[in-house]
């Protein structure tokens, strides 16, 4: 077990502290733990890379993580009426499309391998981004309200476009991968 690994699943046991957070609506303590749940996403990452400590228990464990804690997060301020409902939904159903498509590909006996493209790392930054814009929004920071409701509002939509780029071009992967789909 590398310290990459080590950093990741202290981020997936993280997440379920950051959930009761949100759900008691301790929104500043929320705030703190998932800032060091998104820079624990970035550092396990940059450690990988950096000291050649990749691995396939890391490379199935990193995304399981942000998924959970993403979804977890967005799902749950939502709740609460801090995310719009349209966003949530697109956001969840993009995931569950993707790991159906994976499900579906074990059971089609193909050796599925999809590797993080570029839209996804941009479209799980803006997600982690948005839930702290939406921490900062929640905390009402007098001085920089406007401009954080500003940068909130167009984080949304930005999350949903590239959310559904990603989905399409991991759809395109795995039609790709099930030979449905000529390959240009």
């Amino acid at each position: 077990m590398n310290l990459p690994n080590l950093i990741t699943i202290s981020r997936l046991l993280l997440t379920p502290y950051i959930v009761w957070l949100l759900l008691i609506e301790s929104y500043f303590l929320g705030f703190i733990f998932f800032l060091i749940s998104g820079i624990s996403d970035a550092l396990d990452g940059f450690i990988a890379k950096r000291f050649n400590q990749k691995t396939l228990l890391g490379s199935y464990l990193d995304p399981i993580a942000d998924k959970f804690l993403i979804v977890s997060a967005i799902v749950l301020l939502g709740y609460n009426g801090y995310v719009p409902i349209w966003l949530i939904i697109i956001i969840v159903s993009r995931d569950i499309a993707i790991f159906g498509a994976v499900i579906i590909s074990w059971m089609l006996g193909t050796n599925l391998r999809i590797e993080p493209l570029i839209i996804s790392k941009i479209n799980t930054f803006l997600q982690l981004f948005y839930i702290v814009m939406t921490f900062a929004v929640i905390l009402n920071n007098k001085f920089l309200t406007e401009l954080i409701l500003s940068i909130h509002d167009v984080t949304t939509y930005l999350i949903a476009v590239s959310t559904i780029l990603s989905w399409l071009f991991y759809l395109r992967v795995w039609l790709i991968n099930v030979n449905s789909v000529n390959k240009n």
